[in-house]
């Protein structure tokens, strides 16, 4: 159990990612469009362009919630955002993408609260602190549990259970149990479609 988080501790130094979500059964331009990204005005970057337009839009104080970057994976789109911005704490930006299809959310802010974040068709059906697994929120809260339970995320969190340390790659390790694929840092160096969201 407390190894199946290993493969995404690199996640832990690499700061650069604010938020990835993985969409299901939407191809990267479907999932931009949803996400309110002008469908003319997505490109295809490369991750090191993906920190430049994020950085542009950052200095010009043009986003309300971020530029996304966006590959295809195994019948799902990986979302990717940095630095700032994040999907999973955008509810409606969540309920949107999720219309007829589910979506798995992690977020990671280093000053403030990390969530992972699970929903399908317009709703949500779970979502929780990562330091506080015990404390989900949603439709279904209790969906997840045995998956919980599978990478160390103790949905109980009661004195006997293990501790919630690296929360960040417990969470996705927790996304590859649902996806059926692992986030890897590979993924960084493939071609990306990319383009500004709003929630707006």
């Amino acid at each position: 159990m407390a190894n199946l988080h290993e493969m995404f501790d690199w996640l832990e130094e690499f700061y650069h990612v604010s938020c990835v979500t993985f969409a299901r059964s939407l191809s990267p331009a479907e999932a931009l469009v949803r996400l309110g990204a002008d469908s003319s005005e997505i490109r295809g970057v490369t991750f090191e362009e993906l920190q430049e337009r994020t950085m542009e839009c950052i200095d010009s104080d043009a986003m309300r919630t971020g530029y996304v970057g966006a590959l295809e994976m195994a019948g799902w789109s990986v979302l990717i955002q940095l630095w700032t911005g994040s999907i999973a704490v955008d509810f409606p930006l969540l309920k949107r993408l999720s219309q007829k299809t589910q979506v798995v959310s992690i977020n990671r802010n280093v000053h403030a609260t990390d969530y992972f974040v699970y929903a399908a068709d317009g709703e949500l059906v779970t979502w929780f602190d990562l330091l506080g697994p015990d404390a989900r929120a949603g439709n279904e809260p209790g969906q997840l549990t045995d998956m919980m339970h599978e990478v160390g995320l103790d949905p109980e969190l009661n004195e006997d259970g293990p501790d919630v340390d690296a929360g960040f790659p417990r969470a996705f390790a927790l996304a590859r149990k649902i996806t059926g694929f692992p986030f890897s840092k590979e993924m960084l160096d493939m071609r990306l479609l990319g383009a500004m969201i709003n929630s707006g």
